[in-house]
């Protein structure tokens, strides 16, 4: 894993360039609500990024831990509470029998004590020593006896522990050791019984939370470095190669989207601890909320960037922001998409409206084709001959974009008089006017998506102007339609003149403020749109 040292975005962009600049995303794209989803992404020119708590492999980014390793951490906490003069060698005797307590392992732990006992008098005999000079034995033989002893041993005592129970062990020759041999002689049951209780409400109130309260905060969105004719990645994540495949060029990035790197894959689980994120002993500020030390963010990257190695074929790379809001998903800008490959049998609707996006956003739009004579993918550059017209899809299209326009109408409306009300009374959230600007957006797409297809329907049939204009149903929808535009274009000049009044008067954070702009420019360039195409048998020239 790259060290801190490496977290420039300098350094990131010169990985970006050697892996070839191009990543890509693989989506399903179903005529759905993610369909919507995914043009709206697209439109926007952002990527979706979740919480590490929320990817669909079971293993990955979860929260891995062994036991022992937990119950390690918890039990430091705990000790470390004790009192301090107590002796040291004492506290490794006391952590290790309730270590192997609480996880179950005390036989196991008892039999590798007895293996100790065995080791240690055998050498003993072996140097000549008797017990009463055993201690000063052990101490001065220390290195030796530790770097000698069998492995088992040494898998559950580090040398400072073996030392600890090398010198309680010597009154046991010629007796089996148990858990109440050493706990009875240092008349501990009372205290093992209640740091028991307190380990396991530490991991279970403390540490389990405290991680997966880390975790939520940090969010993640994934690409393949693998190109667009991915085979698996078309069968597993695009639809079983009827979804898309979006193409983005990283090295027209010009401001930092996150820290970016390839995934590491292995058959080895990571896992990450309280250490890690910066919590060694029990300090609470004046609120009783926990202080912690800086986190080792190098940690928590290789724990974030680790993947099972049956993953490999995915060549993944990840974006990952931190400090967010807990469970908040994030919108990464994204603008730089190269080109979208539509997939085998991708939904006609679906098509047309990726079609529709693509010639709006000045993208290349392809078409996925199977080889006959092997196993490879190519695929071709799509235009407009490739869409001919059919008169049932079109209605089948008109209708899709209606049925999704006319709420987002009715969701803009309510957002506008929720922002009114707010500004009014002193009650201004940021939160709505970015969800304002951002259904405006949207419905103004639809609307123009609409507007052409219904030319192109009309350029096809050539219906008479006049069952399409005056009173008539489709003219009084169109007159509806018109309207509104005209009062949302009036309501967004006016927050177009307000922002940076807004941002003065510290309404909105500079993110906000950001945000808010790019998504005014949007919507301007959008009015222009529509102020340039009118609809069929409106155009006077």
């Amino acid at each position: 894993m790259n060290d801190s040292n490496n977290f420039s975005m300098e350094k990131m962009k010169a990985d970006i360039e050697k892996a070839g600049n191009l990543f890509y995303q693989y989506r399903a794209c179903r005529r759905d609500a993610a369909l919507v989803y995914d043009i709206e992404n697209i439109r926007h020119g952002v990527v979706y990024a979740r919480t590490p708590l929320q990817m669909n492999d079971p293993f990955d980014s979860k929260i891995g831990f062994s036991a022992e390793k937990v119950y390690d951490e918890c039990i430091d906490l705990v000790i470390g509470q004790l009192d301090t003069n107590l002796d040291p060698n004492l506290k490794l005797i006391i952590k290790n029998l309730l270590k192997y307590r609480v996880i179950g392992e005390t036989l196991n732990f008892v039999d590798v004590l007895n293996k100790l006992k065995k080791y240690i008098f055998t050498q003993s005999v072996i140097a000549h020593i008797p017990i009463s000079n055993l201690p000063q034995f052990i101490t001065k033989e220390l290195n030796r006896l530790y770097s000698k002893c069998p492995a088992e041993i040494k898998k559950h005592l580090n040398k400072g522990e073996f030392f600890a129970f090398s010198l309680v062990i010597k009154d046991y020759k010629n007796q089996d050791i148990q858990e109440n041999t050493i706990v009875d002689a240092f008349k501990m049951e009372a205290i093992l019984k209640e740091l028991e209780n307190e380990v396991v409400k530490v991991r279970d109130e403390l540490y389990i939370p405290f991680l997966k309260d880390f975790l939520s905060k940090m969010t993640i969105t994934c690409f393949s470095a693998s190109g667009w004719d991915n085979q698996l990645m078309w069968s597993h994540y695009a639809n079983s190669y009827s979804g898309i495949c979006v193409e983005y060029d990283f090295k027209k990035m010009d401001s930092f989207i996150g820290f970016m790197y390839p995934v590491k894959y292995s058959s080895v689980r990571p896992t990450i601890s309280l250490k890690d994120l910066g919590l060694t002993e029990f300090k609470q500020d004046e609120n009783g909320k926990l202080i912690t030390d800086e986190v080792d963010i190098s940690a928590i990257f290789s724990y974030l960037l680790s993947k099972n190695k049956c993953w490999s074929y995915e060549e993944e790379w990840r974006i990952i922001n931190v400090e967010g809001e807990p469970y908040t998903p994030l919108f990464v800008e994204t603008p730089f998409i190269e080109s979208i490959t539509l997939g085998l049998d991708l939904d006609d609707i679906c098509k047309q409206l990726l079609w529709d996006v693509c010639n709006e956003r000045g993208i290349d739009c392809y078409q996925l084709i199977v080889n006959p004579s092997d196993y490879s993918l190519t695929r071709e550059l799509l235009t407009e001959d490739d869409f001919a017209f059919d008169k049932e899809k079109e209605e089948q299209y008109i209708k899709f974009i209606c049925d999704h326009s006319v709420p987002l109408c009715e969701k803009i409306s309510t957002n506008c008089n929720i922002l009114s009300n707010a500004i009014s009374n002193g009650s201004f959230e940021a939160e709505s006017l970015i969800n304002t600007l951002t259904g405006t957006v949207d419905y103004l797409s639809d609307v123009y998506f609409l507007k052409t297809t219904f030319n192109r329907f009309c350029r096809f049939t050539a219906p008479p102007v006049s069952e399409i204009t005056g009173e008539t149903q489709i003219g009084i929808a169109i007159t509806q339609i018109d309207s509104f535009l005209s009062k949302l274009d009036v309501a967004i000049k006016t927050v177009d003149d307000s922002i940076f009044r807004l941002r003065l008067m510290n309404k909105i954070t500079s993110k906000e403020f950001k945000a808010a702009k790019m998504l005014l420019a949007n919507i301007k360039e959008l009015f222009e749109k529509h102020h340039e195409l009118n609809w069929y048998g409106t155009d006077k020239s």
